[in-house]
């Protein structure tokens, strides 16, 4: 086949990857006709970027050496290692849970456990006291005049 028909043939894109190589070829050498010489550019550019892309490709029986642990994944396990122990050390400051009592009935005062049903009751009237209002004070409330 005759160059100018390869050529044609790249041109329109029918041409294969054999026969590319024959005109990257043909143009990178140093008898190129006359006429044909404004195509030597455009292929020997072509001719340089196969083989940039020839040398860039990873040989096959080269196998990448992959490390176990990149630096992105040491700080990864280094913070979810002092995640865990800082949120032992905040469940820890809660100190024990109570014991639960045989009836599993208790009530908690002024941060204390009482589970005895009579010391609860007596607690519960005492602080019932406290806060409220008498008789008297309970008539003046209600019949003093709005301000």
């Amino acid at each position: 086949m005759k160059i100018e028909e390869l050529l044609d043939n790249y041109f329109e894109g029918r041409t294969t990857r054999e026969e590319e190589r024959l005109l990257r070829d043909f143009f990178t050498s140093g008898s190129v006709p006359k006429h044909l010489e404004v195509y030597r550019p455009l292929f020997a550019c072509l001719a340089q970027e196969a083989e940039a892309f020839q040398n860039a490709r990873p040989r096959q029986t080269e196998k990448p050496v992959r490390r176990r642990f990149s630096l992105r994944h040491v700080s990864w396990l280094a913070t979810g290692i002092a995640a865990t122990v800082l949120l032992c050390v905040g469940v820890a400051q809660f100190g024990p849970l109570p014991a639960k009592s045989d009836s599993g009935c208790y009530v908690l005062i002024d941060g204390k456990r009482y589970d005895d049903p009579q010391l609860v009751q007596a607690k519960a009237l005492e602080a019932l006291r406290e806060v409220s209002f008498s008789d008297e004070e309970l008539e003046g409330m209600l019949l003093s005049p709005l301000p």
